[in-house]
């Protein structure tokens, strides 16, 4: 069985995506039951490679509920909580209760022994990830990892992979404390962080990449432990003592109640830092007399009907307008199963174009006006990258914390006129944008300059505010805290 285990994994590594299913469907009946976990993890991935969300939730719940070991069925749960949120529909209360659960994983969980007090002359913040290679969630927590004050603050960064990069190179040699604890089991990554007696634990990924960074906070290596930038929710997770937010995403006291953490609001949640590619890349604008084109340079996993519904009424009323799909993946099948797709929801394909993702994604930005943000799972980096490249984006605001980071981001730009609250106000806005083509070549010319000078790329700013939630936390449940 082994052997054709690894057989579909090699299909889905060469992208052969159907053949793997086929396959996989060819197995039921014939699993042990010891083993029918694999099939589901295996289901996940051809439903996250044909962009269905809702195959993919659902496989990776049912690998949770028939794996018997409990490492790999917390990844499982992890990857589900993940999927959720691509779903249109669901309430804050309905994913607070799913993340609930994730703490009944750790109900027989096994700390390190409290600390006793450490006092150090600066204190000591950790930030754990899976790696800290360049990625889209680099670009967000560049500036808490670097803009620490070395006069009050010493900043470890512990990654649990062994993969590195330019960007990786970078950050060691800033005199940031880089440590590796690939190879270790999660006790000894935990003992790893205790021994440097870290005081405030920052975990950057979350519930990505099968959540193994919580696997490590639910050891409680640190006195605080906080969630920022990596995951867009509450991890559930009774060792995480705060999640940075702020009013945008989390606006009413009342949002607390969905969080086993406690919510620490910054001025706003994220501060962008373009890399250097995108620095020195320049988007000549579009002429006035092109054709309107419309854009969406997402993981077509955030596509969905209500999605579409509106973009498709957005080009009946733009007869002239063209939209450009860009996924994030490389993989054909995927951008047959969404251009299918996308001709089912109505949308004129004679005017549509679905496009693998690519290494020179930010050229690409040149060939459009406004980009169509994705909801109820908006774009992060993307959305940035997109205003820092002269594209103004279009998004709509949902009734809970991960649904709001468009919201966020754009009131951080200071282009809250740009977000909706309503599906008719996300098609009234594309359209008002799409009206005046010579008021949107203007903006679209300003749009790079503004961003760099708006609270979204305020590096400096955003590292005190950082600070100053660090320090009362530290002083709220710290080592000394009364």
């Amino acid at each position: 069985m082994e052997t054709q285990w690894q057989e579909i994994i090699a299909l889905l590594q060469r992208g052969k995506t159907q053949l793997a299913r086929e396959k996989l469907g060819a197995l039921r009946g014939q699993i042990a039951p010891e083993e029918e976990w694999r099939l589901h993890e295996l289901y996940g991935a051809v439903f996250h490679d044909l962009a269905d969300p809702e195959g993919a939730a659902a496989a990776y719940s049912n690998a949770a509920q028939c794996d018997k070991y409990l490492r790999s069925q917390r990844e499982h749960y992890s990857n589900y909580l993940f999927a959720l949120h691509y779903l249109p529909g669901l309430s804050a209360e309905d994913l607070a209760q799913q993340h609930k659960f994730y703490q009944e994983l750790y109900r027989e969980e096994e700390c390190l022994p409290v600390r006793k007090a450490a006092p150090h002359s600066r204190l000591r913040i950790g930030f754990i990830a899976s790696d800290f290679c360049d990625s889209a969630a680099a670009r967000f927590y560049e500036a808490l990892v670097t803009g620490l004050d070395v006069r009050y603050a010493s900043t470890y960064l512990y990654a649990l992979e062994d993969e590195e990069d330019s960007f990786t190179h970078r950050l060691q040699g800033g005199g940031l404390i880089y440590r590796c604890l690939a190879g270790k089991n999660l006790v000894e990554m935990a003992e790893a962080i205790r021994w440097d007696e870290i005081d405030i634990l920052v975990d950057l990924s979350g519930h990505t990449a099968g959540g193994l960074t919580l696997m490590v906070l639910a050891k409680k290596p640190a006195p605080v432990q906080l969630s920022a930038v990596g995951y867009f929710d509450t991890t559930g997770l009774a060792a995480v003592d705060g999640l940075l937010t702020d009013g945008v995403l989390d606006p009413l006291a009342s949002d607390a109640a969905y969080f086993s953490e406690k919510l620490v609001k910054l001025p706003q949640a994220f501060c962008f830092m373009p890399n250097e590619a995108m620095q020195k890349s320049i988007c000549p604008r579009r002429g006035k007399n092109s054709p309107l084109t419309f854009g969406s340079f997402q993981n077509a996993m955030k596509i969905n009907t209500d999605v579409l519904a509106l973009w498709r009424e957005i080009l009946e009323l733009s007869p002239g307008a063209r939209l450009i799909v860009q996924d994030t993946t490389r993989l054909p099948e995927r951008r047959q199963a969404v251009e299918k797709r996308l001709e089912k929801a109505g949308l004129p394909m004679e005017r549509t174009e679905v496009r693998l993702g690519t290494d020179n994604y930010l050229a690409n930005y040149a060939e459009v006006d406004v980009m169509l943000d994705t909801f109820p799972y908006n774009g992060g980096a993307m959305t940035a990258t997109a205003l820092y490249m002269g594209v103004p984006v279009v998004t709509l605001r949902g009734n809970h914390h991960s649904a709001r980071f468009g919201a966020s981001l754009l009131t951080a730009a200071g282009y809250g006129e740009w977000i909706a609250d309503t599906p008719r106000d996300y098609v009234k806005i594309a359209l008002q944008l799409a009206a005046d083509r010579s008021f949107l070549t203007s903006t679209q010319a300003n749009l790079r300059t503004e961003i760099e000078h708006s609270p979204l790329c305020d590096r400096a700013a955003y590292g005190q505010a950082f600070w100053r939630a660090c320090v009362d936390l530290w002083a709220e449940r710290g080592d000394f805290a009364l």
